[in-house]
């Protein structure tokens, strides 16, 4: 098990709160002792002077983006051991808010956020 946290200065720093955790099972199988499967959560809010940049931008630009608010992150993992020094480990993340709610820049009149995105992975890893 684990967790992580961080409080910063909002007038200077986009993250002003950070925090996040996660859980890590190994010998869930008792053929397979060394896979391990991974569970975390992530969030982090955006700061009150990032947000007010944005709500400036809004009015001074009279252009209504989206205000940025918070990105969080889901994520499971499993690590199989294919033989002694030698894992795979795919994974799957979905975020939410990416990159806070910002602007998706393919909408030529800005107005959009970025979707949400579901992220597939897979490493490698050979110790020798």
């Amino acid at each position: 098990m684990f967790t992580r946290a961080s409080v910063s200065p909002s007038d200077r720093n986009l993250i002003s709160f950070y925090i996040d955790g996660g859980l890590l099972f190994s010998g869930i199988m008792p053929s397979r002792p060394n896979d391990k499967f991974g569970v975390a959560l992530g969030y982090a809010r955006i700061s009150d002077a990032a947000q007010q940049l944005d709500h400036d931008v809004q009015y001074f630009t009279s252009t209504p983006i989206p205000i940025r608010d918070y990105e969080a992150v889901f994520e499971l993992t499993y690590q199989a051991e294919v033989k002694p020094g030698c894992t795979l480990q795919p994974l799957f993340q979905y975020i939410v808010h990416p990159g806070g709610g910002s602007v998706d820049t393919s909408d030529a009149i800005r107005r959009t956020r970025i979707r949400d995105a579901a992220v597939l992975g897979l490493r490698t890893t050979v110790r020798f």
